[in-house]
């Protein structure tokens, strides 16, 4: 698969002093987390792959409903990684690139691409469905921002960018950026409340902390989504509430938000 490069960026390797994860350096992890929703629940498996300026993740929905597991939607997301130059020096810069979801509804398979197209600052979708409305390819506008969090990047995404380092710290107590649903157009099938733009304004702020952690909410759609780290900045685990979603290790899967 070939990689873009953004020329909107001006690439360099990404490091915060303020805070240490092994997801700044160079390598793959992978992960697995329950997954649970309005539907279900699900094993979710994540990895991801830093490699110089790029993060790429995949996640992966399986259902044990029935025999063995079944590959129920699964999310590849490719973004870029730098910094611009502003009349403040040199700040983090982070750009979709790439993103790739599938989806089986009823048992019928959904799939959408999406392409950042750099020079036209736009976003091209190539959508193939069952369903008329949801085929062919779209050519959407980008809007200006400096922060672009691709939904199932969205852990490392504000880590990487430092918006959490920024709101823990006091410099910008609700930190703005933009979240891409890479699942578009089918994200409205998935969440409730959402409007059919690709694009949400969202803001992240800390909520508290704890002895060995940090919990952060992200609003966004007049809804509040909750992810929690460890002090090193590590991602834990996810909850939003209205949505009825939660993603928590194994280990934690017979417990709610308020017990943890």
């Amino acid at each position: 698969m070939k990689l873009l490069l953004l020329s909107l960026l001006v690439l360099s390797a990404c490091a915060n002093p303020e805070m240490s994860h092994k997801v700044f350096e160079d390598g793959t992890k992978a992960t697995t987390y329950v997954y649970r929703d309005v539907s279900g629940e699900f094993e979710c498996a994540r990895e991801i792959r830093k490699n110089k300026s790029k993060l790429a993740t995949r996640t992966r929905l399986m259902s044990s409903a029935g025999r063995g597991n079944k590959l129920v939607e699964k999310t590849f997301a490719l973004s870029e990684v730098g910094s611009v130059k502003t009349g403040k020096g040199r700040i983090t810069a982070i750009r979709p690139s790439l993103a790739q979801h599938t989806v089986w509804l009823e048992g019928k398979r959904y799939f959408s691409q999406m392409k950042l197209l750099p020079k036209e600052r736009k976003l091209n979708v190539i959508m193939q469905s069952p369903e008329a409305k949801w085929n062919g390819t779209q050519n959407l506008n980008l809007p200006k921002g400096r922060i672009f969090c691709f939904y199932s990047q969205l852990p490392e995404c504000l880590l990487l960018s430092g918006l959490l380092n920024k709101v823990a710290t006091g410099k910008d107590p609700r930190a703005s950026f933009y979240l891409v649903w890479d699942s578009y157009p089918y994200h409205q099938e998935h969440f409730n409340g959402l409007t059919e733009s690709p694009f949400s304004s969202a803001r992240v702020l800390l909520e508290k902390r704890n002895k060995g952690s940090n919990y952060y909410n992200v609003e966004l759609a007049d809804q509040v989504l909750g992810l929690h780290y460890t002090k090193a900045g590590e991602f834990i685990r996810m909850f939003w509430t209205s949505q009825g979603i939660s993603v928590v290790p194994p280990g934690e899967a017979n417990l709610n938000a308020e017990q943890l």
